[in-house]
């Protein structure tokens, strides 16, 4: 039986799905340069997760992406889970049911474009709500 997030690993045992934080730039920008860099062979575990307007221009059509009407992470002081505001967080409980049902394909990496200085609010949120620390973790 395949784990659900089973394709970027860091320890064998650890089977929650990798998610990069992009962060620190226009969305538009990083998006852009990170699909310089990523293998577009990849592309088909891969979800995107990217404020409205957040994405570059020519985006593949291949590649999945949730948009979301804010740049949450920008925007917030608490954890994601704590603050008002948590389209990020049920975009990723969402995403988990939608493949568990088979709804959607397996995800092995979640990319979340923010201009945010820091991921720490999406670190707190995986750390609190344990439906989504035990699911996910932020890759290095």
């Amino acid at each position: 039986m395949r784990p659900f997030g089973s394709g970027l690993q860091t320890n064998a045992r650890d089977y929650r799905i990798a998610i990069q934080v992009l962060n620190g730039r226009e969305p538009q920008v990083a998006l852009a340069q990170w699909l310089l860099d990523f293998d577009p062979n990849g592309y088909k575990t891969v979800v995107v997760i990217a404020p409205v307007g957040g994405l570059p221009e020519l985006w593949p059509e291949s590649l999945r992406v949730i948009h979301t009407t804010s740049d949450e992470l920008a925007s917030s002081d608490a954890c994601l889970c704590c603050a008002m505001s948590n389209e990020v967080s049920d975009a990723l409980r969402h995403l988990f049911f939608a493949v568990l049902r088979k709804q959607q394909p397996a995800v092995d990496l979640i990319v979340l474009a923010t201009r945010a200085s820091s991921s720490e609010p999406l670190a707190l949120a995986l750390k609190h709500a344990p439906f989504l620390g035990q699911r996910y973790r932020l890759a290095a």
